[in-house]
């Protein structure tokens, strides 16, 4: 958070001190009386949010620590079947993400296409629970993608357009709402633990998926900026009530011309585009890795697959703290270094696994696993949202779903699949030489990258 943005929140704050009632709002608050929210959800909107966050990625602890090995044990297929299947549904996030996130910035209803995408992946799950054979499974999955992928960019942008009007969301950095994502992805680990009794067990985890993305769908309808909320109070810039205050300047009319080319002119600029091949050979590192975990630890190292969830949660839980500790990393390293890090962690991470694959190795990587998370799905995000223009703050974070996510999660399945399928180490490998190709672009692309502003305020 920028001195200006510090300052827009505060000159809002004076306006409405000056400006309450006779208005339609509530004179104790400052709220809309078109709000249709509870009122114990209207007087929080970061609580909302927060709880959004963790519904969502509760959805993501249940499928994918155990997912390759849902696909082997379930459905009987090989590695590179599973290649296929991931890759496949990773196109999904090719075409759904930036197409959903366009239509958001056009039409101004990111909230309610949210939800909607939100309602078809749990569906999806629970007919995924039911079927059978190779080809349904790569259709049912690849259904469930298309609808799954949106969401985080979608959230994402919420988030950083809500930040701009809602003046609780605007003293809040993105970090300080991603972690909940955290937590939610540690709860079904340890859920999953008591219900996976064995290897046949594992066929439940769709329904368990589908339960989460039910709830989130509810959760979801209580955003601050949701189809619920009408038009919210304490805004910034809003106009001033009884003469104080100014307006809001009103929002400019964005055609979809504009923001193809806003999208184009961002893309052109060199430190950016390098910045993205970067993310995306990490993001090629970080899918190799995922994809087969869980087939490493179950099949080479031979632990039970009921475990996976917990030695995964291991990783999360230190992650929660790289993720308290997000801002003053960027203040300490600088968004660099930072990123440089991140990604020379991940390719040690994979090559020490590639080298030794044993216990002590497998539990022990998952400490710099969230170092690694923050540079790959959280850093990427706010620097990308910090070089966007505000005509196409969900579109950037569309392209970065299609670009990096989408991109990098195909080849980091389909290659990995083919090269695991002669030895499982080899994929591994590869994903160091991956993340080593990121570690150069990413310390060349930021050179210029400042931490924070220069009066030392939140990110």
């Amino acid at each position: 958070m920028t001195a200006t943005g510090r300052s827009a929140a505060t000159e809002s704050s004076e306006s409405e001190s000056n400006s309450r009632g006779g208005d339609g709002t509530r004179p104790e608050t400052g709220e809309d009386s078109a709000d249709r929210r509870p009122g114990w959800v209207r007087a929080r909107p970061l609580a909302a949010t927060r709880a959004s966050y963790a519904a969502l990625y509760a959805v993501d602890g249940a499928m994918l620590p155990f997912f390759s090995v849902f696909l082997a044990f379930v459905h009987g297929l090989d590695t590179a079947q599973i290649g296929v299947v991931l890759a496949v549904s990773s196109a999904a996030a090719v075409i759904a993400p930036p197409a959903l996130t366009v239509a958001a910035d056009r039409y101004g209803r990111a909230e309610t296409l949210f939800l909607f995408v939100l309602a078809v992946s749990a569906i999806a799950l629970s007919v995924f629970a039911f079927v059978g054979g190779y080809w349904w499974v790569v259709f049912v999955y690849a259904a469930f993608s298309l609808a799954r992928e949106p969401t985080r960019p979608l959230l994402d942008g919420i988030f950083f357009a809500s930040q701009r009007h809602i003046r609780a969301l605007a003293e809040v950095s993105y970090h300080q709402v991603r972690i909940w994502g955290t937590v939610g992805y540690m709860v079904p680990g340890v859920l999953l633990y008591f219900v996976l009794t064995d290897r046949h067990s594992l066929w439940l985890l769709p329904l368990v998926a589908a339960g989460l993305a039910t709830l989130g769908v509810a959760v979801a309808a209580m955003l601050p900026t949701g189809p619920l909320a009408g038009a919210p109070g304490a805004r910034i810039g809003d106009p001033g009530r009884d003469g104080a205050g100014e307006p809001e300047p009103p929002r400019e009319t964005v055609t979809l011309t504009g923001v193809v080319r806003a999208a184009g002119a961002l893309l052109r600029v060199p430190s950016t585009a390098v910045f993205v091949v970067a993310m995306f050979w990490l993001q090629v590192a970080v899918t190799a890795y995922s994809t087969f975990y869980p087939l490493m630890v179950t099949e080479v190292v031979g632990l039970s697959p009921r475990w996976l969830g917990l030695v995964t949660n291991l990783g999360v839980l230190v992650e929660i703290a790289y993720m308290g500790a997000f801002g003053w990393l960027v203040r300490r390293l600088g968004w660099r270094w930072l990123m440089v890090l991140g990604a020379a962690t991940a390719a040690v991470r994979v090559a020490l696994l590639a080298a030794f694959p044993t216990v002590g190795v497998v539990v022990g990587t998952q400490l710099v696993h969230g170092l690694i998370i923050i540079v790959s799905m959280v850093a990427g995000r706010v620097i990308l949202d910090r070089r966007a223009p505000d005509a196409i703050r969900h579109t950037t974070q569309g392209l970065y779903a299609m670009l990096v996510l989408g991109g990098g999660r195909i080849v980091g399945s389909a290659f990995g699949g083919l090269v695991a399928s002669h030895d499982l180490s080899r994929v591994f490998w590869a994903a160091a030489l991956a993340a080593l190709v990121a570690t150069l672009g990413l310390a060349w692309s930021l050179r210029g990258e400042r931490p924070v502003a220069a009066d030392g305020s939140p990110l």
